[in-house]
């Protein structure tokens, strides 16, 4: 069964880092919700692959987590967050909450 996303994507572009085959290389993230991403790697990905990631999060902090290859979209690759610690986790949902109230504000 493929993976289905629980929460929208919200379109933030930010940079990131994904470890291959011993080799860092940089990344862009696309979009993001609190337990996947939509990337665009210089290499393309396999489906089902997990790798290494990590990636800014506002101007202060950096995310650091194993994500797995859901989806492929042309040049770009849905993944999932299948390993991240708590204090990462909570901090992701907390800078999406931030920025959705900021963005769009709450009914």
């Amino acid at each position: 069964m493929a993976y289905k996303r629980k929460n929208a994507r919200l379109h933030i572009e930010c940079q990131g880092d994904l470890h291959r085959d011993g080799k860092l290389m940089a990344c862009q993230v696309l979009d993001m919700a609190e337990h996947g991403l939509l990337i665009r790697p210089p290499t393309p990905l396999t489906v089902g692959e997990e790798l290494p990631f990590e990636f800014d999060v506002g101007k202060s902090r950096r995310i650091h987590c194993t994500i797995k290859v859901a989806r492929i979209a042309k040049s770009d690759f849905g993944v999932q967050i299948v390993q991240i610690s708590p204090e990462d986790q909570q901090y992701l949902t907390e800078y999406l909450d931030d920025f959705t109230t900021n963005n769009f504000g709450r009914t």
